[in-house]
């Protein structure tokens, strides 16, 4: 069995070149840390500016879709239409939907009769 310290390969790596870290390392190292700090502060002020606010308007307007659209037996009921209207104008629309139901079955009977 070969003794670790004479090994070859512990020999070879015994003549490699050292690389020594620059001056400047720490200071890159550092630089990258307070830069990720920031981009991870600026992620939460930009969610809390522009993201907070949208998902509540979306929350809003889920529940007040879900709670303001009629549901079960009320669901097919028709709004009530109330139109002001004049005397006169009651009278008008009688008579035109007396010469409407005639003049549409005198059409009928005038075209069977040919």
């Amino acid at each position: 069995m070969k003794d670790p310290e004479h090994d070859d390969l512990w020999a070879l790596l015994g003549r490699a070149r050292t690389q020594e870290p620059s001056q400047f390392f720490t200071a890159k190292v550092m630089a990258a840390v307070r830069q990720a700090n920031e981009r991870r502060g600026r992620f939460w002020r930009n969610w809390l500016r522009y993201g907070l606010p949208g998902a509540l308007a979306g929350a809003l307007a889920v529940f007040l879709t879900l709670f303001t659209i009629p549901h079960g037996r009320h669901a097919n009921t028709r709004p009530v239409i109330v139109a002001q209207t004049e005397p006169s104008d009651v009278a008008i629309i009688t008579d035109l939907d007396y010469n409407l139901a005639s003049e549409e079955s005198s059409v009928w009977l005038d075209s069977s009769g040919q």
